[in-house]
């Protein structure tokens, strides 16, 4: 594989099963969610090192107002990310990814693409506020079944 073709090992790093949860515990469906696991290859940077984040189910982008990712308990929205300093994602830890939903996605398999933009900034407690430094994109994909 040529320098700079791949920022992940992306094998194993998307989950296979998709789940319509309840949130809010309200009794009606609100999100859908999938675990993520990092393989990046640089991953000693903050989570503000992922300058975009984005996630499309069956061919539609979800809204970055409605992505959240879940770390350690940490609910951060796709938006959010970018300005991240203070939490690091660890190598091979599992982050879970919410897409708020209503009603949640039917029984079956569905695609569901993630896209990352990383910045070449390589200084590792800094994060490239202004974004002057250039990116480099890596979409994964996976077919996941919906949990039962």
């Amino acid at each position: 594989m040529p320098a700079g073709a791949s920022l992940c090992i992306p094998e194993g790093m998307l989950g296979t099963v998709l789940h319509n949860v309840d949130v809010d515990r309200d009794g009606r469906v609100d999100h859908v969610r999938f675990t993520i696991r990092n393989q990046f290859l640089h991953p000693d940077h903050p989570l503000g090192w992922i300058r975009r984040l984005t996630v499309a189910v069956d061919g539609t982008p979800a809204d970055p107002s409605d992505v959240f990712v879940v770390l350690r308990g940490q609910w951060i929205g796709a938006a959010q990310i970018p300005t991240i300093r203070e939490i690091w994602w660890e190598m091979r830890e599992l982050a879970e990814v919410h897409i708020r939903h209503d009603g949640g996605l039917p029984a079956g398999r569905h695609r569901v693409e993630v896209g990352f933009d990383v910045s070449l900034y390589a200084h590792t407690p800094g994060i490239d506020d202004a974004d002057r430094y250039p990116r480099l994109h890596q979409t994964l994909a996976a077919e996941m079944e919906i949990a039962a």
